[in-house]
C-alpha cells in the first residue's frame, strides 16, 4: 500500500508494506511501514519509520524510528528491539531490549547495553517539544534515504 517496491524485492502474502521505498532484499513475515531501505532481509519483524542502506531483522524483532547512514546499516537479531529516541536539537539516541525483558519490570533499570534506564530516558523527554523534534526526525530521515536514487 503506497510503497515503491523494486523488482529485486522477494515478498510473501504474509507480509504487510505501507508507505515504504525498497530496492531490493526479501521480506517475509513482517510489517514494515514508512520505511526507506536499499536492501533488507526482514524475517518476522515489525520494522516502523526506519532509514538505512541495509536493514536485517529477525524473528520478533522490531525496530522503530531509527536512522542509520552506515554501510553496514541497521543490524537486529532475534527478539532485539531497537528504538530510536530523537531530542530537540535532533541528537539521536539508540535504545535496545528484548523480547525477553518485560519493559514494567525493567522501567528503573539500565537493560541491553543502554546507557540510561527507561525511566530516565522518559523524564529527560517528558517536556519535549514532539512537533520540533519530529521535524528534525524526519530532516534527519529524509538526509540519509536522499542517498539510495530511485527504486
Amino acid at each position: 500500500m503506497n510503497s515503491t517496491i523494486g523488482k529485486a524485492v522477494i515478498t510473501d502474502s504474509a507480509s504487510l508494506i505501507s508507505t515504504s521505498k525498497i530496492k531490493a532484499g526479501t521480506i517475509s513475515n513482517s510489517v514494515i511501514a514508512g520505511v526507506e531501505a536499499v536492501d533488507v532481509s526482514l524475517d518476522g519483524a515489525i520494522v516502523v519509520n526506519c532509514t538505512a542502506k541495509k536493514i536485517t531483522a529477525g524473528k520478533n524483532s522490531i525496530l522503530y524510528n531509527l536512522v542509520n547512514d552506515s554501510d553496514e546499516g541497521i543490524i537486529a537479531g532475534e527478539g532485539e528491539i531497537i528504538v530510536s529516541v530523537t531530542d530537540e536539537s535532533g541528537k539521536m539516541e539508540e535504545l535496545r531490549s528484548k523480547d525477553s525483558i518485560c519493559g514494567g519490570k525493567a522501567w528503573k533499570e539500565v537493560v541491553a547495553g543502554n546507557k540510561l534506564s527507561l525511566e530516565k530516558v522518559h523524564a529527560n523527554n517528558m517536556n519535549s517539544n514532539v512537533t520540533a523534534i519530529e521535524k528534525k526526525r524526519k530532516a534527519n530521515f529524509d538526509k540519509v534515504s536522499s542517498t539510495f536514487g530511485e527504486v
